[in-house]
């Protein structure tokens, strides 16, 4: 049985963002939409002669090119603000599972509920159904490592 502790800060949530979202959906800005808003605000301030709703249009289009650039200080900044921000989580990985708890959060992993584990640079990110679970390599050490890869091969 593994047990660690580790501290949910600042620099914990940005390498959890950085590390995991290239993985989701959200990691390319949508081009088509900013480009449609665009051209819709085009037509509508030019063609149509309604300067309201053009400007609307690119206001829409800015604020969507803004929000995925903004995207890790805003998410970062929401975990900073939840109330498990500066808590700390006890981790135990055992033959079991992995659990994890901290004042605020519980969650409990068996084996065979993780569909696939990512390796990334520095941690792993386990896929149970929908969710990703994100592990820092910080607070495992490599026979841990080790010890979860394998588990979740068989």
């Amino acid at each position: 049985m593994f047990q660690s502790e580790f501290t949910l800060d600042k620099q914990y949530f940005q390498e959890c963002f950085d590390e995991s979202v290239s993985f989701s959906q959200h990691h390319k800005p949508k081009y088509g939409l900013i480009g449609f808003l665009l051209v819709l605000g085009s037509l509508s301030h030019y063609l149509l002669e309604q300067a309201y709703l053009g400007n609307f249009l690119f206001v829409l289009a800015v604020i969507e090119g803004v929000s995925f650039y903004y995207r890790r200080p805003w998410w970062v900044a929401r975990q900073m603000l939840s109330r498990a921000s500066g808590s700390k989580v006890v981790l135990k990985i055992d033959e079991q599972g992995i659990n994890a708890h901290n004042p605020y959060r519980a969650f409990q992993l068996q084996w065979q509920e993780i569909d696939n584990v990512i390796e990334t640079k520095k941690g792993i990110l386990l896929e149970h159904g929908k969710y990703r679970q994100y592990i820092s390599r910080q607070a495992l050490n490599n026979e841990t490592y080790a010890f979860i890869l394998q588990q979740t091969k068989k």
